[in-house]
């Protein structure tokens, strides 16, 4: 049986599934990544407006960016937080943590990074694990931003 999602679902399944989903249907889903969201929150509260056809100005993306940065997002983790954290070790804390990304190294051995690698080369399409890796799209997926 699976069991890399477990209580849960797959996590290579779930984004197989929805970026296999929205290579087809790219006017339906939009992919929004970490590193996207942590280099340019406002650009990319810009490029989320623009793809749900939402006129979004400077000062309103600016706005919302503060709204839901790292910073107020962990001040209010536990309203923001998925059933108020309570399926997390930690609490809501735990689910919004540090606001970094790579954390990983340093922690993960190189046989776990190979094991994950591996994974992801056997579950996932080369373009769907490099946007995994990068947050970089293939150039002709996703509509660029307005």
């Amino acid at each position: 049986p699976e069991s890399d999602g477990w209580p849960f679902w797959s996590f290579f399944k779930n984004t197989n599934t929805w970026w296999e989903y929205g290579q087809a249907n790219p006017e339906r889903v939009l992919f929004v990544h970490f590193n996207n969201l942590l280099a340019d929150l406002a650009g990319e509260v810009k490029r989320i407006g623009s793809f749900l056809d939402i006129g979004v100005t400077d000062e309103m993306s600016e706005k919302i960016a503060e709204a839901t940065c790292f910073n107020t997002m962990k001040k209010n983790a536990a309203i923001v937080t998925p059933l108020g954290g309570a399926i997390w070790k930690g609490g809501a804390d735990d689910f919004i943590f540090k606001g970094t990304n790579s954390r990983w190294k340093g922690v993960l051995t190189d046989e776990n990074v190979q094991a994950y690698e591996a994974k992801v080369k056997a579950e996932l399409s080369p373009e769907c694990g490099h946007w995994l890796r990068t947050g970089e799209m293939p150039s002709s997926s996703s509509p660029s931003p307005a």
